[in-house]
């Protein structure tokens, strides 16, 4: 017999209406929520290394875009960790870019047809694995995706991420359209920035400017008479002969015009450029610079060395991102800088240390003028050898000034100087060394852009255990929280039974 009354049917019915009309509204609020969501949030970084927060230099860049940039990823996909690591970085591009960021992935293994169209359109090997960018119709920029990291020979770990620093220089170059013009002086047995394979060779370093568009060329004084009017810096390499009189009043009158140079010079060389280097308060000594340390054994010897920790980078746009990280940087055969007071007459210079040893080194004198056979048990000598610490790199900087022929204001003479030039050679160029270099030319060239973007380190958590809290962590992972769940599900499989 039915018992069920009207009045219980219709409880029945209302509630049934109410819970499907709560089922809706719940619904309603979700909706409401995600597209509030979507529409208005908040984009932090949370990690404590923020590895994906892009500096204010290349949000700059990349709010000064008066069109869209296109990016097409050609990534090794099989390199899961570097891809990921590529795709998120371009993704904070693209928020930070909005509509002038376009990105295009494509899979060579799949979008074979449009792999194909894009290889015949921009001219490159498929078989690279690159990220390119499109502008407007300037010819397009390359990144390769090995040149977006750090690897250790010796592991194949990843050791920093350069992404940032080299995708936001690809942009540069694009919205500058020309390249920057560095001259290399040749003739005085220089390094040579064309030499890619044997160790003098400057051909590494050299490659690393490609890449902040800028175009390297030779000049030889001695034949030209003069730097050529497009040359936005000059770089002595590491001449091995002097510089002649002509050769010296040619970079005079270059200097005395605005112009930017970088020397770098190795010990027991002379530069024949003293008086003019002096006129911007900048010296050479005739020393090498060693430095007196203890061997894990605990003995005491001496190296031709220059030591830079953290406290021997200046706070300069060129080095202060160094201190920063808390890096160092060694560099062996150098010679020490003396920052004078200029030549009489001449504006006081505005002179800065780049790069200063610590303490323990100082500037060796040869008495004889050449250097020394076995420098290991060398000491310090007060009467006659430079105290540390010493400068192994300065700068000058001339300030800015007024084009009389267009108002404009420009910058004025610039001139880095380095006690040292083996340090970036083929086969002994290094990450800091070789970012000493190329922000220096970016410095004297003004394209300071990508100065303050550092390549990004992965920081590593580890957990350390004593062998009781191992074996405990295992027993309790391995045993005793499954059978606990174990435990409870026989427990609650028995309850309902009765």
């Amino acid at each position: 017999m039915n018992s069920d009354t009207p009045s219980a049917r219709s409880s029945r019915h209302t509630a049934g209406l109410h819970s499907i009309a709560k089922l809706v509204l719940a619904g309603l609020i979700l909706l409401m929520i995600n597209y509030v969501a979507f529409k208005y949030y908040v984009h932090k970084d949370l990690s404590q290394s923020q590895f994906y927060t892009l500096s204010d230099k290349t949000r700059e860049v990349l709010g000064k875009l008066d069109a869209p940039v296109t990016i097409y990823t050609f990534l090794n996909e099989q390199n899961v960790g570097q891809t990921d690591e590529v795709t998120n970085l371009i993704k904070e591009y693209q928020q930070a870019g909005g509509k002038n960021i376009v990105v295009e992935k494509i899979d060579p293994a799949y979008d074979i047809a449009r792999a194909a169209e894009l290889q015949k359109e921009l001219h490159f090997d498929g078989n690279d694995h690159l990220v390119i960018f499109k502008y407007k119709d300037r010819a397009p920029r390359f990144v390769k995706q090995d040149d977006l990291f750090e690897i250790n020979p010796m592991n194949g770990q990843i050791g920093a991420f350069k992404g940032e620093q080299q995708l936001t220089a690809a942009i540069i170059g694009l919205v500058e359209g020309k390249p920057s013009k560095i001259y290399f002086t040749e003739g005085h047995g220089e390094h040579s920035v064309q030499d890619l394979t044997s160790p003098q060779g400057f051909g590494t370093v050299a490659a690393l400017l490609k890449n902040e568009n800028v175009e390297t060329q030779n000049l030889n004084l001695a034949q030209k008479g003069e730097v050529p009017a497009d040359a936005d810096a000059v770089v002595i390499a590491g001449p091995a002969i002097s510089f002649s009189a002509i050769e010296a009043e040619a970079l005079d009158k270059y200097l005395g015009n605005n112009g930017k140079l970088l020397v770098l010079l190795d010990p027991y060389v002379s530069l024949g450029l003293d008086d003019l280097l002096k006129k911007y308060g900048l010296k050479y000594e005739d020393d090498l610079v060693l430095y007196r340390g203890t061997t894990p054994t605990g003995a005491q010897v001496t190296l031709p060395l220059a030591a830079i920790y953290q406290g021997g980078f200046s706070a300069h746009p060129i080095t202060t991102k160094f201190a920063q990280a808390n890096l160092q940087l060694l560099i062996y055969d150098a010679r020490s800088i003396t920052l004078t007071a200029g030549a009489p007459g001449q504006p006081q210079p505005r002179t800065q240390f780049l790069l200063q040893t610590d303490a323990d080194s100082w500037g060796w004198i040869s008495k004889n003028g050449t250097p020394p056979v076995d420098p290991k048990q060398l000491t310090f000598n007060k009467v006659t050898d430079i105290p540390g610490p010493v400068t192994v790199a300065a700068e000058y900087d001339g300030g800015t000034t007024t084009d009389p022929a267009t108002k404009a204001t420009l910058f004025a003479t610039r001139i880095v100087v380095v006690g040292a030039s083996k340090f970036l050679e083929n086969d002994a160029a290094e990450t800091v060394g070789a970012n000493f270099f190329t922000n220096s030319i970016d410095w004297l060239v003004k394209k300071d852009a990508v100065l303050d973007i550092s390549p990004k380190k992965p920081l590593q958590y580890g957990v350390s255990l004593n062998p009781i809290s191992y074996r405990t962590v295992v027993w309790c992972a391995a045993f005793f929280i499954p059978g606990a769940a174990l435990a409870l599900g026989i427990f609650t499989w028995f309850s309902r039974r009765k």
